[in-house]
């Protein structure tokens, strides 16, 4: 998740670079884009006529720059770090979030371009003047499918996976073009009077690799022609290996893109669901409404589900293996939830639900040896399929055991003997209309306070309506006394209206 929302002019600022739904970022991108034309007709129009420009345009052009320096700052401004709110930092882990988030904007590929534009700005030496036609490249920031999809960090990301491939790959080219220009040098220096210097020798030797053959240079020996026939086959050779490099790379990334595990690199805070079953549909497009911005990541093993919704990601591992876990970052994650294996027999379901609930337990237990500290636990919460099962899931160390058909068979018949009880139920259970929330008491209330004294609190802070206690060890107390006793780390549970945030 996000480190806390800015607020006040920070806020603003931050739309004004971000938010593609701001009205006031759609006419900032359009001036921003008639600066960077402007700059660079006035660039191309003196560099062709070769006149000098006036002073009053270069001044133009420095202010032309200042504003860039002044938009390029505030986008560093205002760069949020992705701070894991279950974890306790330190105020120097959190300053150390800070700087690593802004230095990782600043090398991306667009930063880059906008800080070469802002060099003239700083330095005389008319050779960095060229460097003002790079502000051209900025125009690529206002296209929404840059800021969404930048293509360079995933092209880039593609080519460190294969980093071994290419060293050898570039290793067969300078050793050939070594070996190529040396040969070519000494057979042909004395004969030829086109080979004066090895530079010569070089670049006909790349030339002849790439199979570009310009002809201004031409073996002159029999051995410069055996030279020249070996740099033909090995040019063609080269492209084959380049070609198969490249293929190599653009292949394991579009299956690094299908598993979803570019997208899984910055994600915090978010809902893991182990395993997959029929139900898991309704649970995600559930979880989605909840919490929109909440990251819901599926780990199950076997390719992606068909039926799994665009508001998940899936992740394909084995949740029963700990070295797995850190694919889908179970350390920075809010909670998790285990589905019961689908096709298997009740005890057996249960048996497996039960090894990834311990799994779970035994790698949280182990955050503590690399040094992460959560502030809470990791919530987990297990389905059931057999009821005798359910110590078992506990003692796994699950925090909440959900047996779906006996809920679903205990709704049923409480609707035919309360009829409209199915529709209260569904309501409080669904993200639209009322819904059942848990919290902590208001903020400004005296604890420890009565029962009733925390009802008229939250009633008078809106439409909401208090119902019940959630104890600090875990105990649940619905419809308590008026002077039930509220204390410290209690929660209450209350309904409220759903369409208010």
């Amino acid at each position: 998740m996000k480190a806390p929302v800015a607020t006040g002019p920070k806020r603003v600022v931050s739309r004004l670079m971000n938010d593609p739904t701001f009205v006031p970022k759609r006419w900032f991108d359009s001036f921003i884009a008639l600066l960077i034309l402007f700059s660079a007709g006035e660039i191309i129009h003196y560099s062709i006529s070769e006149a000098t420009p006036p002073d009053w345009m270069g001044g133009l052009d420095n202010a032309i720059l200042l504003l860039f320096l002044v938009e390029y700052l505030a986008r560093l401004w205002v760069v949020d770090p992705e701070m894991p709110e279950v974890l306790e930092l330190s105020p120097s882990e959190r300053l150390w979030y800070h700087l690593k988030a802004r230095a990782a904007w600043a090398l991306t590929p667009l930063a880059i371009v906008d800080l070469l534009a802002l060099l003239p700005l700083f330095s005389l030496a008319d050779s960095l003047r060229l460097l003002r036609v790079m502000r051209v490249l900025r125009l690529l920031r206002l296209y929404r499918a840059f800021v969404y999809h930048d293509p360079f960090v995933k092209l880039a990301k593609a080519f460190r996976s294969n980093t071994l491939l290419y060293i050898v790959a570039f290793s067969l080219v300078g050793v050939t073009v070594l070996i190529g220009s040396l040969s070519f040098f000494v057979v042909e220096s004395r004969a030829n009077d086109r080979v004066q210097t090895p530079w010569d020798a070089l670049w006909w030797t790349v030339v002849t690799l790439t199979t570009v053959g310009y002809g201004d240079t031409v073996p002159a020996t029999p051995a410069g022609r055996v030279v020249a026939l070996v740099l033909m086959l090995a040019g063609m050779i080269l492209l084959a290996v380049f070609a198969g490099v490249m293929s190599q790379t653009m292949v394991g990334y579009l299956l690094d893109v299908r598993e979803e595990r570019v997208r899984m690199s910055s994600v915090v805070d978010q809902v893991v669901v182990c395993g997959w079953n029929s139900r898991g549909p309704m649970i995600v497009d559930e979880l989605a409404a909840l919490d929109p911005d909440r990251s819901i990541v599926v780990f199950s093993s076997g390719q992606s589900p068909e039926d799994l919704p665009s508001t998940a990601t899936h992740i394909r591992g084995d949740p029963t293996k700990e070295a797995e876990l850190d694919k889908v970052r179970m350390a920075v994650a809010s909670s998790a939830i285990v589905l019961a294996s689908p096709g298997e027999a009740l005890s057996a379901s249960d048996g497996h639900t039960a090894l990834v609930v311990y799994t779970i337990r035994s790698f949280e237990a182990k955050l503590g040896q690399r040094e992460v500290r959560r502030k809470r636990a990791l919530h987990v919460c297990a389905e059931l399929m057999d009821p005798e099962n359910y110590d078992h899931l506990k003692t796994a160390g699950a925090d909440e055991v959900v047996h779906t058909a006996q809920i679903g068979s205990n709704l049923i018949a409480h609707s035919s003997n309360r009829p409209g009880m199915a529709t209260v139920v569904k309501e409080l259970l669904s993200w639209w209309g009322q819904q059942i929330d848990i919290s902590q008491p208001p903020e400004g209330l005296a604890l420890p306070a009565s029962f009733e004294q925390v009802g008229d609190e939250v009633r008078r802070r809106g439409r909401y309506l208090v119902i019940g206690l959630i104890r600090a060890g875990g105990e649940v107390v619905l419809n308590p006394r008026n002077d039930t006793p509220v204390g410290p780390g209690d929660r209450i549970v209350y309904l409220r209206d759903g369409d208010e945030d």
